[in-house]
């Protein structure tokens, strides 16, 4: 009787979950003005790389180019520049140092969350302080170390710093993972005889590829886009990282700035790849955790 006698309150129960249209128009608009706010610095980028650098000196940098001499700007980038040197330099401090990163990572979180040693808890502290300073305090200490082992401006070295540099970040994200895992199935195995490697690889390691895209992306992405260790812990092309190379090559007029931003593009591929092949892994990471929490 009462929804007959007031049918727009009828029609009101009847959807409570429609959204109101003002609102996501507002909320629309906002996301539409911040996907271009963010979107800006690339087109910019883009459109300065396919010009020449005498028609960036005459035009705007917003206006169109009047030709394609991106593969111009990139053969300069190539052939004078040699950037795709110091490009699989930095290819291999950011695979090797993931792989490191994770092997360690994962293995002190498993320690501390599943073995339980002694005081495993402060084991952890331990690894996690080193995210606590800023890393402006490790380069002295790091530069006069290098320099008495003899490891100074040397791909170990490199390798040795962002694999150390990056465990104390991931180990704590694979804590977190390991703390939400059951534990019954680890003590099955233990009754059937299997030893705390074989419980790590067999059970835990395949349960373990959603925080590894997260840690692998994050930390490749950070090690890839380093600038300040590169810059002081190298002083050779054959070690340099890509970023420290590029910021080099600009010199103190600032060089050819479309030439720059082809190679700003050039240097861009390797994370925009990872993000594309790691998605679907580290949208699931995230999902898990919010599940797991």
């Amino acid at each position: 009787m009462a929804n007959i006698a007031n049918p727009a309150k009828s029609r009101r129960n009847s959807n409570p979950g429609k959204p109101n249209p003002a609102a996501m128009v507002l909320i629309y608009t906002a996301l539409i003005f911040l996907c271009a706010v963010w979107l800006l610095p690339i087109a910019s980028t883009l459109l300065v790389a396919f010009k020449t650098p005498a028609e960036y000196l005459n035009t705007k940098f917003y206006q169109l180019p009047k030709g394609f001499a991106l593969f111009n700007n990139l053969k300069e980038v190539f052939s004078y520049y040699r950037l795709q040197l110091n490009f699989f330099n930095s290819l291999i401090y950011s695979v090797a140092g993931v792989v490191f990163c994770v092997i360690l990572s994962s293995t002190a979180a498993f320690a501390v969350t599943k073995l339980k040693p002694k005081g495993s808890f402060f084991i952890f502290l331990i690894i996690y302080s080193g995210t606590i300073f800023p890393f402006q305090l490790y380069l002295i200490p790091l530069l006069r170390t290098y320099n008495v082992l003899h490891i100074y401006n040397t791909k170990f070295g490199m390798v040795l710093l962002y694999s150390a540099i990056c465990t104390p970040f991931a180990t704590f994200l694979y804590r977190g993972y390991f703390l939400n895992m059951d534990d019954q199935i680890m003590q099955a195995a233990m009754i059937d005889g299997c030893g705390p490697l074989g419980i790590f690889l067999k059970i835990y390691r395949p349960q373990l590829k959603a925080p590894t895209a997260v840690v692998a992306l994050f930390q490749g992405m950070w090690i890839w886009n380093d600038l300040l260790f590169g810059m002081i812990l190298s002083s050779s092309e054959k070690v340099r990282p890509i970023m420290v190379a590029v910021a080099q090559s600009t010199g103190t007029g600032g060089g050819k700035i479309p030439v720059m931003m082809a190679g700003v593009i050039f240097t861009s591929i390797p994370t925009v790849l990872l993000f594309i092949s790691l998605q679907k892994y580290f949208i699931k990471g995230f999902s898990m955790q919010s599940h797991l929490e």
